[in-house]
């Protein structure tokens, strides 16, 4: 397996990294790489003080057709995106083009037109894993995930399954449903748009779409992605589950057995991996806010580089530091199980918090993806770290993945 490293962006000791720290990192990827067992392909990025200290990938974006991971390759980040659509939310908070405490309904009344009870969700509930509502109608496939009258219909006739604000509960995919039409019913724009306009071309940040544009050329560089993963994405399905090195081995087992996709008559003249909703130009092109976003790893990465600053990277403040550190105070009690997913985690206002490897803390926010993706920034070290491949293939991959965002942790100074 081809496996190369680009140069960083500036000499790592000037930023307070350890060179000797970031070859043991790129090392660890390169032997994991090769080696083809824990995934295909996929590329890592660092950045420390909002600059790249190491940008790394290699492996197959494509199997079949024996396309290899390059520096412009893009991925299905999956869950990852929704990291994006916490803080477009904080963002409007800021402007003051809506608040986060305030009920659903104000803008979207028709959302409680048939469970009144629902006029008590708030945006914050949502943000947190709190609304109550967290798997769409069974109706809601792939092929209406363009389609945003059927989202908003599906939305509104959900029923509740506990009282909003009890508890948390993943949201896997009714998250950016919800979101992407708060966003527009606020500021006109989809979320994806917004993404792009006041956050991506801002920062400079390539290679980042939540709504990847009908072209060709792009969809070309896009990595197929090889995990199995159901179209309502249920809870165990989300990768999350996995994110703290929890996950069930035989599911895990089954997901490497399941690598040989075939023809689904639904697509008869297209590549036969379209089987799954992930691989589909379709599915790319819509805006999926809690699922879709399309990256590099460097781009993820950039993404995070001014929120582990506080919000100012380059003269652009995205947020401000006082902002950011309330939605990314947990807003549940440690120790308690989450009623989705089935397992111990915090969160706070859109993101999950201390997750990451040997050394985070609660003050390191991110958010991982159901294809094994990952993007985090610790403004305690002022550092953001990225990891995307196109599937996780063995129970061990956790694990790894975690030892991977410690060594990231630790090569700070």
């Amino acid at each position: 397996m081809k496996v190369w490293r680009r140069d960083p962006d500036v000499d790592p000791g000037s930023v307070g990294v350890d060179p000797a720290a970031l070859d043991a990192l790129a090392e660890e990827f390169r032997k994991a790489t090769e080696a083809g067992e824990l995934y295909h392909g996929a590329q890592l990025a660092v950045f420390r003080e909002g600059r790249c200290v190491l940008e790394t990938g290699g492996g197959l974006a494509r199997v079949r057709t024996g396309v290899p991971v390059e520096p412009d390759t893009a991925f299905v980040i999956y869950s990852s995106t929704k990291g994006v659509a916490a803080l477009v939310m904080l963002m409007l908070h800021e402007r003051g083009e809506l608040h986060v405490d305030e009920p659903v309904v104000k803008y979207w009344p028709e959302f409680a037109r048939l469970h009144p009870e629902k006029a008590s969700v708030t945006i914050r509930h949502v943000l947190s894993h709190r609304g109550g509502f967290p798997i769409a109608p069974d109706w809601l496939t792939a092929r209406h995930w363009g389609d945003r009258d059927a989202i908003r219909r599906a939305m509104e006739e959900l029923p509740l399954s506990w009282t909003p604000g009890e508890k948390n509960g993943y949201h896997p995919n009714n998250f950016g449903h919800m979101l992407n039409e708060l966003c527009e019913r606020a500021d006109g724009r989809d979320l994806g748009r917004f993404a792009r306009e006041e956050i991506f071309e801002p920062l400079g940040i390539g290679d980042f779409w939540i709504g990847l544009p009908a072209d060709p050329a792009l969809e070309a560089r896009v990595a197929w992605c090889y995990n199995r993963i159901q179209e309502d994405a249920p809870p165990q399905s989300t990768g999350l589950a996995g994110s703290a090195g929890e996950g069930t081995a035989a599911a895990a087992e089954q997901q490497a057995q399941e690598e040989t996709f075939e023809a689904d008559p639904a697509y008869p003249d297209r590549d036969p991996e379209e089987r799954h909703p992930f691989n589909r130009p379709a599915t790319w092109r819509a805006v999926l806010p809690a699922s879709g976003g399309i990256a590099t790893a460097r781009a993820l990465a950039h993404y995070y580089a001014p929120l582990a600053l506080g919000g100012e990277l380059d003269g652009v403040r995205v947020v401000r530091k006082e902002s950011l550190d309330h939605a990314t105070t947990p807003t549940n009690r440690r120790g308690e199980v989450d009623r989705t997913i089935g397992f111990k985690i915090r969160w706070g206002t859109g993101w999950h918090m201390d997750l990451y490897g040997q050394g985070s803390s609660l003050r390191t926010f991110g958010h991982a993806g159901a294809g094994g993706q990952v993007g985090f920034a610790d403004p305690e070290r002022g550092l953001s770290f990225a990891f995307v491949c196109n599937g996780q293939r063995q129970p061990r991959f956790m694990v790894w993945r975690y030892n991977l965002g410690g060594l990231a942790l630790q090569s700070c100074r």
